[in-house]
């Protein structure tokens, strides 16, 4: 028993642990997203549209293609007296006092209307699967905010720590050079008031990271202080510069929006067709059967069977209801509007993504330039601090440059550390705005 548990508890550790399952488990940006999307009410709200568009479908192809069938049954046992109606004369026994009728109805043919509705209710279908793309979309480019915003907010914060402990240093440093005559009286103040303010800054920087940490857990429903750890080195997204002309080509072929909009211009074909036919003449060929049983009490029932049915076909014409044909001019005038409006509105989506092409291109080729920029800037400055910390050390510099590079050394860690949160972000979303899907 002993050798058991034993055996159980080195194969648990042995197995790896997703990030949602241990607060001492290290999160990927993909493990966040996965476990976001699965708690995010609006994924969720369009995965039941879909759901509930693919039933209706099916709904209305079986109300349309199936036959319908029907079920009636009649029973008068008893007779009232004729002088007072609400006295029991006597029971009607040697009467045909049941009929059971079951029957079945069938349409064969309707002008094309049932297949130009089950074509609209496939379209309606598609475009709310494309609906949960766009929704799957949005909520993965969220939380990938979410995620690089606490990992900066973590950084910014090592970076506000190392900051403070260096300060103090050189405070220390002053005040045993004060001491000895070494320093000037204005090189203390300086160094302690660069102390104090490292100090506030450290504070807002955990204010910041406070907040990145509940919006962080809030979004996958872990508790809100729950600490997060992340892998010691993220690759930035990309180094690369794509091309404008691929990525507005496949914009136009992979965006659900494209998408959806193809099924709704589609679909206005249908509702002008439709309507064409309504404001005509329209024939139906239906075929119905009924075949009612009677029998009474304690006398012998008839067989069921087709010797007492009653079927056949139905070929019927059926003209618009107004004579004349005003409404139907009418009817035809707002479907073609409205098969107009659709044009227009893809006229208008397609200026709209190639807009949101161009701006997430361009905002992604500012970012990877920016993080080669603050890259080379970080490791420029820390050279320079290098010097003069040395210098500061020999006397050779007063404290004005000493703070002046230290500060800089600082704003060039935390630009980087934005520059490396843009490529990732700006990735994404250009990703997203050319129909990559960035949820999976």
């Amino acid at each position: 028993m002993r050798l058991s548990f034993l055996l159980l508890a080195l194969l648990a550790a042995a197995l790896p642990c997703r990030a949602g399952d241990s607060e001492e488990a290290v999160w990927t940006p993909a493990e966040y997203v996965r476990l976001s999307l699965g708690k995010s009410p609006s994924v969720r709200q369009a995965a039941d549209g879909v759901a509930a568009a693919r039933a209706r479908e099916r709904s209305g192809f079986a109300s349309a293609m199936l036959p319908s069938l029907s079920f009636s049954a009649s029973m008068n046992p008893a007779r009232l007296a004729p002088g007072n109606r609400f006295t029991f004369d006597s029971w009607r026994l040697s009467d045909n006092d049941w009929t059971i009728t079951p029957g079945a109805s069938w349409n064969l043919f309707n002008h094309f209307k049932d297949v130009i509705a089950n074509r609209t209710r496939t379209l309606s279908t598609a475009s709310s699967e494309e609906d949960l793309e766009t929704s799957r979309q949005s909520a993965a480019l969220a939380a990938l905010r979410s995620f690089y915003r606490l990992l900066r907010a973590e950084r910014i914060v090592e970076v506000a720590e190392r900051n403070l402990e260096v300060q103090k240093q050189n405070y220390a440093l002053t005040q045993n050079r004060y001491q000895n005559g070494m320093k000037s009286l204005f090189d203390l103040l300086k160094t302690e008031t660069d102390w104090r303010s490292a100090e506030l800054n450290r504070e807002n920087r955990l204010a910041e990271q406070r907040l990145a940490l509940y919006q962080f857990n809030a979004a996958i429903e872990r508790r809100e202080d729950a600490p997060v750890r992340f892998p010691q080195a993220l690759s930035a997204g990309t180094t690369e510069i794509p091309l404008l002309e691929d990525g507005l080509r496949a914009a136009m072929l992979s965006r659900p929006e494209v998408k959806k909009n193809a099924n709704t211009l589609e679909a206005a074909d249908l509702a002008w067709r439709r309507a064409k036919i309504d404001a005509g003449p329209t024939t139906s060929l239906n075929f119905s059967y009924s075949d009612p049983v009677s029998g009474s009490f304690g006398a012998k029932r008839t067989e069921f069977g087709l010797q007492d049915a009653v079927y056949g076909f139905t070929l019927s014409l059926s003209l618009p209801s107004s004579l004349n044909f005003y409404s139907q001019a009418q009817n035809l005038i707002a479907a073609r509007a409205a098969w107009r409006q659709s044009r227009e509105t893809r006229v208008a989506l397609e200026r709209s993504v190639r807009e949101e092409v161009y701006g997430a291109h361009i905002e992604l080729v500012r970012a990877v330039r920016s993080l080669e920029i603050a890259e080379r800037k970080e490791d420029i400055s820390r050279q320079n601090l290098e010097l003069i910390t040395e210098q500061y050390e020999r006397g050779s510099v007063d404290v004005i440059r000493l703070s002046q590079v230290q500060i800089d050394f600082v704003n060039a860690q935390i630009e980087r550390l934005d520059a490396f949160r843009d490529v990732n972000i700006n990735h994404a979303a250009y990703r997203r705005v050319i129909g990559e899907s960035i949820w999976r």
